[in-house]
Formats: structure tokens, C-alpha cells, sequence
């Protein structure tokens, strides 16, 4: 059949038509989603609600609190004034005085975690009833800040049961209001600081030497090591992760978790002598009204706290890189 005959050129038509039909075909396909974009499409969608819900109930008031820390605010209007509420919690020495009162709870954090990992370590070689005591340890842990500050509170007022047990041994003497000096307010604080975080210490250490091996102690018993040497060139090393853990999360709660144990004991008191930032916060905001002070007090601990948790990242890296 020669080029150019009807048949020829049917044939060309149908395949002209077929290409472009393929063509039309094709382009609806490269238009649709892959599935890589539509896995990425249902995740951002399905985080959508969380970081609408972060957004609004933690990046808008922090931004507000930032705002309003360099202006004079009521609640209603702000007016524009600087860093003059900086400068006024710099130069009035309210900070330094704040920052001493978490400092004395920081350089307690070593005593309970000594009591802590020896009570992790005695529970650890099963002494007897040392199913109970871990039970009893814990308990502390559980219970509402409020309940034992409430608890204390009542044990150590003037007419309590500690200044009553005083007098009932013959150590009348020493009985006192316990709250009317910062000294003696301090030691009521700490206690019930230490009686609170013993159980969460105990959990800690157990689960650090619950990952220990047996093997290694008992290769250490038969090698002639006592139980001290044990302590201190086995289990002390190892329990090194546990150790950082513990203490720096316990040094973020000194900034930011005293609120309930303080208002709940001392109420701040005598004085601002036991008042940690975040409570001064909440009587600055609720109880005197300077809002535009008590932002800026806010943003002075945003920025502590983030120091502290890039300390405790760096910290945590190093021991993962050993």
C-alpha cells in the first residue's frame, strides 16, 4: 500500500489520537498526591489541633507577659515605658532576695539525694520488710503539695504537735513559733521539701540499679569486695546518669514549683524571707495588682529556666556521649 493512502492516513490519525489521549490522560495522574505527600498531609492535620491548642494557651500569653513586662499595665491599659520595671526589680534588691531563697533550696538538693540513694541502695539488697518500706516512701509522692504543706504547717505551729511533743519530753526549751523566724520557717520548708521528694528519689535509683547488672556484683563479691567497696567503685559510677537526672530536674522545681509549698507553710513569710519567685509573681499579679511588674518578674524566670534547661541538655548529651 503506498504512503499517502486513505488506510495510511487512518492508521497516523489513530495514533495521534492515542498520544494524545495518553497525554491527557497523563496529566490528571501527575496533578494527584503521591502517597510520601498525602502521609505528610494527614500528619500536619492531625497535629493541627495541638498546635492550635499550644498556641493559645502558651505561645499567646507568653508573648503578652513579654509585651507587657515593658509597659505599665492594669489589666486594661498599657502604656510604653521600657525596661523601667526591669530596672525597678534590678535596683530594688526584690530579685536578689527572691533568688536567695531558691538558692538555699538548690543547696539542699544534696542531702535528700544522699538519703535518697541510700535508701535506694538498702532497698535494692532487699533488708527486711523492704517490700513495706518502699511503699511507705512512696506515699509522700503521691499525696497533693497543698495536703503536706497543710500537714506541716499544722505539725509546727505554737500550739502543734511538734512543740507539744517538746514539752512532753522535757525539751520545752526548745519549743518556739516556728514560723515567726527565717531560720527555723526554712528548716519547716526544707523538711517537707525532702519528705516529698524522697519517694520520687527512691524511684529513681531503683530503676537506675535495676539496670545494673547482677553479674558484675557478684563477680565483684567473689573478687573479695566488701559491701562498701561495692558502694562506692560499682554502684556509685554507674548510678551517674541517675545522679544528673535527679538533680537537675529537682533544680528546675526549685524555681518553678515552690508556689503550692510555700503558700501552703509559710505564706512567704516572715517578711518576703521565704517567698521564691514564682510565688512573689502571684502576690505581685493578684494581690498588689502591678501586673506589668509581675510580667517582667515572669520573663526574668522564662530566662532562668531556659538556662537551666540548656544545662541540663548539655548534660544529658555529655553523659550519652560517654
Amino acid at each position: 500500500m503506498r504512503k499517502g493512502t486513505p488506510m495510511s492516513m487512518l492508521k497516523s490519525a489513530s495514533r495521534a489520537l492515542a498520544r494524545t489521549s495518553s497525554r491527557s490522560s497523563a496529566a490528571p495522574r501527575s496533578s494527584r498526591l503521591t502517597l510520601k505527600q498525602k502521609e505528610g498531609l494527614t500528619a500536619y492535620l492531625s497535629l493541627l489541633p495541638a498546635i492550635l491548642l499550644v498556641a493559645i494557651l502558651v505561645w499567646y500569653p507568653l508573648t503578652t507577659a513579654i509585651y507587657h513586662s515593658f509597659t505599665l499595665w492594669d489589666g486594661e491599659n498599657a502604656v510604653w515605658v521600657g525596661l523601667k520595671n526591669y530596672v525597678t526589680i534590678f535596683s530594688s534588691g526584690d530579685l536578689w532576695l527572691l533568688l536567695r531563697t531558691n538558692l538555699i533550696f538548690f543547696l539542699s538538693i544534696p542531702g535528700i539525694l544522699l538519703i535518697a540513694m541510700m535508701v535506694s541502695i538498702l532497698l535494692f539488697d532487699r533488708i527486711p520488710g523492704w517490700r513495706f518500706f518502699r511503699s511507705v516512701y512512696y506515699i509522700p509522692t503521691i499525696l497533693s503539695t497543698v495536703v503536706i504543706g497543710y500537714l506541716m504547717n499544722t505539725l509546727f505551729n505554737a500550739e502543734g504537735a511538734v512543740n507539744a511533743f517538746l514539752k512532753m519530753v522535757g525539751l520545752g526549751g526548745w519549743a518556739q513559733s516556728w514560723f515567726d523566724a527565717a531560720p527555723t520557717a526554712f528548716l519547716v520548708l526544707i523538711l517537707a521539701f525532702y519528705w516529698q521528694t524522697l519517694g520520687q528519689g527512691v524511684l529513681v535509683f531503683l530503676a537506675g540499679l535495676s539496670a545494673i547488672s547482677n553479674e558484675l556484683l557478684e563477680a565483684a563479691r567473689i573478687d573479695g569486695a566488701n559491701w562498701w567497696q561495692r558502694l562506692f567503685r560499682i554502684l556509685f559510677p554507674l548510678l551517674a546518669p541517675s545522679i544528673s537526672y535527679f538533680m537537675i530536674t529537682n533544680t528546675i522545681y526549685i524555681f518553678i514549683g515552690l508556689f503550692a509549698l510555700v503558700y501552703s507553710i509559710t505564706h512567704g513569710g516572715p517578711g518576703y524571707e521565704t517567698t521564691p519567685i514564682d510565688y512573689m509573681i502571684y502576690l505581685k499579679a493578684f494581690e498588689t495588682g502591678d501586673l506589668s511588674y509581675a510580667s517582667a518578674l515572669s520573663v526574668i524566670l522564662l530566662l532562668v529556666v531556659s538556662v537551666i534547661s540548656w544545662i541540663q541538655i548539655r548534660a544529658l548529651d555529655m553523659l550519652g556521649a560517654d
